[in-house]
């Protein structure tokens, strides 16, 4: 069995084939993931979620298959033949590292971030060394919610209409993404 998770129940909204499970954002997702993975024993995981740009040019909805994760002065690869695998099979995502921050990204602050990521998030480092772990494989993909210069600490009616078709392209790659970390390929 492979597992869906995600900080937010919208990000998991299209979610089918995998069992789905939402930590909330933020450091304390780890603790709400690892209590999940005691009940559970998955074969993998793929962590999916929002991301907010760092590059002008890429646009809401564009997915992003982390190649690494940082936080900080950390970093922590994913496995090069996963994402390798996962890139075969969503030829269209962009490929590249994702920084977890622990608020909301201003622009200036996504800015900021370019130079070492290509989006940024709240979770994902957090979920992801509690994978590394326990030694469950996983891929990091993550769908631009808010391009560069956008703030989403104020709220925007066409951030909701967004966020349902970023969940649905989400929901689409978690299902072609499942195979690759239950070790299908890679």
């Amino acid at each position: 069995m492979t597992i869906a998770v995600a900080a937010l129940r919208t990000e998991l909204l299209f979610v089918r084939g995998c069992l789905r499970v939402r930590t909330g954002i933020g450091p304390r997702a780890r603790q709400r993931l690892a209590r999940a993975l005691e009940r559970l024993d998955p074969e993998g995981a793929v962590i999916l979620g929002f991301c907010g740009a760092t590059q002008a040019c890429l646009a809401p909805g564009t997915l992003i298959l982390a190649s690494s994760i940082r936080h900080g002065t950390e970093e922590i690869e994913v496995p090069g033949g996963l994402v390798a695998a996962a890139e075969t099979r969503l030829p269209a995502a962009e490929i590249g590292p994702i920084y977890t921050t622990e608020g909301i990204a201003d622009p200036p602050e996504k800015a900021r971030l370019s130079l070492f990521a290509l989006g940024v998030d709240m979770e994902s480092f957090h979920l992801a060394r509690e994978l590394r772990t326990r030694h469950v494989p996983f891929l990091i993909l993550r769908c631009v919610l808010d391009t560069l210069w956008e703030d989403v600490s104020r709220k925007s009616p066409r951030l909701v209409g967004r966020a349902i078709s970023c969940a649905r392209r989400l929901g689409r790659a978690a299902e072609v993404l499942a195979p690759v970390v239950a070790g299908g390929e890679g």
